[in-house]
């Protein structure tokens, strides 16, 4: 696997840790809570650091949709469904070409 599918694995788990363990309230993330249910349009960002995770529509299935804060050009993202995870690297601000995908129950493939 290269350096950049691995980093974007990496972005992908921890996106997926962050929102599982989300407190609501600030309380630290070992304290029980129930989960936190987000809608289309939440944002959730991690404290100190340039990273955050929005809800959205995108093809008609809703998507968390994961990076950094701020110029996003040349840096990784991710986009993942229900059934579907993809890593993005962005060539603009607006622009992302999709660099891996995977599909629950399916395979998963490196996009050139």
């Amino acid at each position: 696997m290269s350096r950049a599918l691995a980093t974007g694995a990496a972005v992908l788990a921890g996106a997926a840790a962050m929102l599982a363990l989300a407190p609501r309230d600030g309380a630290s993330a070992a304290d029980p809570q129930q989960p936190v249910v987000l809608k289309v349009g939440d944002r959730v960002t991690v404290e100190g650091a340039s990273l955050g995770c929005r809800v959205a529509r995108r093809d008609g299935r809703v998507v968390m949709d994961c990076r950094r804060g701020g110029q996003l050009t040349g840096t990784y993202g991710t986009m993942i469904s229900a059934r579907k995870a993809e890593v993005v690297r962005y060539r603009s601000n607006t622009v992302a070409k999709v660099v891996f995908t995977a599909t629950q129950g399916g395979g998963a493939r490196r996009c050139e």
